[in-house]
């Protein structure tokens, strides 16, 4: 998988993350922030989980997306 195609998947899962942390009532959650604030983090890491295994370039992004919150969640 390209680099572009990764950066496209990734910006769209934090997209559908953002929405559906949104809809929990996290109003303040963003792009920004639910990769560096340890509760948004800890909530978009476990959708995240959800999702793997549906599609291997899928998968790739995904496991990058939760190795960048990683340290802040443990």
């Amino acid at each position: 998988m390209g680099k572009e195609k990764e950066h496209t998947l990734k910006e769209a899962f934090i997209k559908l993350g953002v929405a559906k942390l949104k809809n929990f009532g996290f109003v303040n959650v963003n792009k920004s922030n639910i990769l560096t604030d340890e509760v948004y983090a800890l909530y978009f890491s476990k959708i995240l989980h959800e999702s793997l295994g549906d599609n291997l370039e899928k998968d790739v992004a995904i496991k990058e997306l939760i190795g960048a919150m990683d340290a802040l969640i443990k």
